[in-house]
């Protein structure tokens, strides 16, 4: 807790992205916009957790938490799926989340998988 405390405080983000499983729906918490989708992930609420990391970076932070919870925890989506899954990730990032710096910058990489 307090080395996610530090790095919260060290690096300002503008969204905290986290990967849990295996509820398989996406969890928001936090001062943006929710999400309503990212492939075929759908916004439902999990709930709040006190010591969760949505609780304390959304709700007593102010910093959006996104919570892609996985199907399962011992195999990632297919290939098809998991890149659904960024690329709506990253156009809800660039046209929901305001920047705190013009000079942010949402980096788009391939995913690979097995």
């Amino acid at each position: 807790s307090r080395w996610l405390n530090q790095e919260i405080e060290r690096y300002k983000p503008d969204i905290v992205v986290s990967i849990h499983a295996p509820f398989g729906v996406l969890d928001f918490d936090g001062p943006a916009p929710v999400p309503r989708r990212f492939g075929r992930l759908v916004f439902n609420p999990v709930g709040v957790y006190p010591g969760s990391l949505g609780n304390y970076g959304g709700l007593h932070k102010q910093v959006p938490v996104v919570t892609i919870e996985l199907p399962n925890a011992l195999a990632m989506p297919p290939e098809a799926d998991s890149r659904r899954i960024w690329n709506d990730m990253l156009q809800w990032i660039e046209g929901r989340v305001a920047q705190k710096q013009p000079a942010a910058n949402v980096q788009r990489v391939a995913v690979k998988t097995k």
